[in-house]
C-alpha cells in the first residue's frame, strides 16, 4: 500500500494507492497530523509520499517516522522534467508544487491533449498545458475568499458577508455586490485565459480543480463559446493533485 499525502496551509488530505487505484480521500486539520496519527493508520504503508505547502516540521516528523518503521519516504518538489512534462519556468523550483502535480495529474489522466487547468483555491491559477508536454506558463490570481477579504480589510465603509452560492447577478445590496463581482472577475478572467491558450494552441480541453473550481465549472459552461471548446470537454476534478502524485509512485 502506498500513502499519497497532500499537506495544505491548514489541512491535511492522503489516499491509498492500491493495485493501481486511488481509495477514498481522508482528511483532518493540520494540528492533528502526529506521530499518534501516523501509528494508527499509516503503519501498514510500503511506502509515503508526499507534497507540502505548509511548515516543513510537517513533512520532517513524518520522515523520520517512516525511517524509524523503516517505510520509503518521499517528499515530492516542482522540477524541471517529469516524464514527458517539461516546466515553462526559467527556475522550475519556484513553480508551487500544487501547480505542478495538477499538470502532472493532468497529463495523468489526458495525455496528448491540449488542457488548460484551472485550480480554484487559496489563489486561482490557470496553467496550459500543450499536448506535447511542454508547459505554456500560467497566472495566478487571488482566489474567491482572497478577493472577497482584499476588498473588506481594505474599505472602511463596505460592510459585507461573504456567501457561498456563485452568482453574477448585480446586486441590490452591498453584500451581493462584493461577493457576485469575485466571481464576476475570477470567470472574466477564465475568458481571457481562454482566448489568450488560443494564441498558443487549440484547446482540447479544460479541467477545472480546488474548493471553488465546482462553482467556476457551472459558471463556465453557461457562458463559454461551444464553437470553441465541446461543454463536455469541460471537466471538474476534484483531487486533482492525488493523479500527479501518482507519477512519483
Amino acid at each position: 500500500m502506498i500513502v499519497l499525502i497532500d499537506i495544505g496551509n491548514s489541512r491535511t488530505k492522503y489516499t491509498q494507492l492500491i493495485e493501481g487505484k486511488l481509495s477514498l480521500i481522508s482528511q483532518l486539520n493540520n494540528q492533528d497530523f502526529t506521530l499518534a496519527y501516523f501509528d494508527k493508520y499509516f503503519k501498514q504503508a510500503s511506502k509515503i509520499i508526499v507534497a507540502n505547502v505548509a511548515k516543513a516540521s510537517l513533512t520532517s516528523e513524518l520522515a523520520n517516522w517512516c525511517l524509524a518503521q523503516k517505510i520509503s519516504f518521499k517528499q515530492v518538489h516542482s522540477e524541471q522534467q517529469k516524464n514527458a512534462l517539461i516546466s515553462a519556468y526559467e527556475q522550475p523550483s519556484t513553480l508551487g508544487i500544487d501547480r505542478w502535480l495538477a499538470l502532472l495529474g493532468t497529463m495523468h489522466l489526458y495525455p496528448n491533449e491540449n488542457v488548460l487547468i484551472i485550480d480554484a483555491g487559496t489563489a486561482t491559477t490557470i496553467d496550459l498545458l500543450a499536448s506535447s508536454g511542454q508547459h505554456q506558463g500560467g497566472w495566478i490570481l487571488a482566489g474567491i475568499k482572497a478577493l472577497f477579504n482584499s476588498i473588506i480589510s481594505h474599505s472602511t465603509l463596505v460592510h459585507a458577508k461573504s456567501k457561498s452560492l456563485p452568482s453574477l447577478a448585480f446586486g441590490t445590496n452591498t453584500t451581493d455586490n462584493v461577493n457576485n463581482a469575485c466571481w464576476a472577475a475570477t470567470l472574466g478572467m477564465l475568458e481571457q485565459a481562454i482566448t489568450q491558450a488560443l494564441q498558443v494552441c487549440s484547446i482540447d480541453r479544460i479541467v477545472l480543480t480546488g474548493g471553488d473550481g465546482k462553482a467556476l465549472t457551472t459558471l463556465l459552461i453557461a457562458q463559454v463559446d461551444e464553437k470553441i471548446i465541446a461543454i463536455e470537454n469541460i471537466r471538474f476534478i476534484d483531487n486533482l493533485i492525488f493523479y500527479g502524485l501518482q507519477e512519483y509512485s
